[in-house]
């Protein structure tokens, strides 16, 4: 949105308040109220899954998500896709919805690539995989192992 804070008041009174530099209690100029200003997210990168892109640069996404939030915070924004097809193929539905093209400024090609978790209609979610994950997760030394384990090998 390009503003500096938004203001909330569902989390006034809880102990957010106490661990939460980012969250700062202010006075409405309207109101009088007391409201938490919280401070906006400016990521460099934000970076999706979905399930498809057209050749032009639109993605379909889940029609619940709220990842286009993040995509419009970033300076760069990215999404992998299960499958690129032509622009009469991305078809929205009662699951999905399109996003445009001016969203992204990068799409890549990359089937799988919400693995270990899932991509409804494409594949599910692979437990004991993401439970091997989660444990190299915990060290960086195990993660840089479980990483260089599992990439896949490079195209020639």
């Amino acid at each position: 949105m390009g503003i500096p804070f938004m203001p909330v008041r569902g989390i006034l009174g809880s102990d957010y308040l106490q661990v939460q530099p980012r969250f700062k209690t202010t006075t409405c100029p309207f109101s009088g109220r007391q409201v938490v200003a919280v401070a906006a997210i400016n990521p460099d990168f934000a970076v999706i899954h979905a399930f498809q892109a057209d050749t032009q640069g639109n993605v379909l996404i889940e029609r619940l998500s709220d990842v286009d939030l993040a995509l419009r915070a970033a300076t760069v924004a990215m999404a992998t896709v299960e499958e690129v097809v032509e622009p009469s193929q991305l078809q929205e539905d009662k699951q999905r919805r399109l996003l445009s093209w001016v969203n992204f400024h990068y799409i890549i090609h990359a089937p799988g690539g919400a693995r270990p978790t899932a991509c409804p209609g494409y594949y599910g979610l692979d437990g004991p995989e993401l439970r091997r994950y989660l444990a190299a997760a915990r060290d960086p030394g195990s993660f840089r192992a479980y990483l260089d384990q599992t990439r896949p090998p490079a195209a020639a």
